[in-house]
């Protein structure tokens, strides 16, 4: 009986020892800062809408809107993209159609993060819906 306690004793320091090392190899390994993510905290949704105005001052895209304009605000962050192309703030020009996503932090003002720029893009006229193609069975009425 004493050598089982002796056993028992043993395995539990061994598994102590597994254990402190473990999370002494966790808490060296270097971690990435938070930064690094750029994943913009809030909500992100998309948009799209016509170019009215651009100010470079103030760093804000406005667009067009049926009751009231949209003011977007470009940051460090911001990815621009003009013609399939990388763009800045300043090759921005009233007219192009801007469509991407947009981030509102709590409370905050709408935040470009990606916006896409050019011509805006042609609607396609919808098709009728056609009568679906017969599976290769006579119908009823021509029997």
């Amino acid at each position: 009986m004493n050598n089982r306690w002796i056993n028992l004793l043993v395995a539990a320091v061994c598994a102590a020892q597994v254990a402190t090392s473990t999370l002494a190899a966790d808490t060296d390994a270097p971690k990435a800062p938070a930064a690094a993510s750029k994943k913009p905290s809030g909500s992100t949704y998309p948009f799209r809408g016509t170019v009215e105005s651009v100010n470079l001052n103030a760093r804000t895209i406005t667009l067009e809107g049926k009751k009231s304009e949209r003011v977007l605000h470009v940051t460090a962050d911001t990815t621009l993209e003009k013609d399939g192309k990388p763009a800045k703030l300043e090759e921005v020009a009233p007219g192009d159609y801007a469509k991407g996503l947009v981030n509102r932090p709590e409370g905050s003002r709408e935040i470009l993060v990606k916006a896409t720029l050019g011509p805006k893009p042609e609607r396609k006229p919808r098709q009728k819906a056609t009568e679906p193609a017969e599976t290769g069975k006579e119908s009823a009425s021509n029997r």
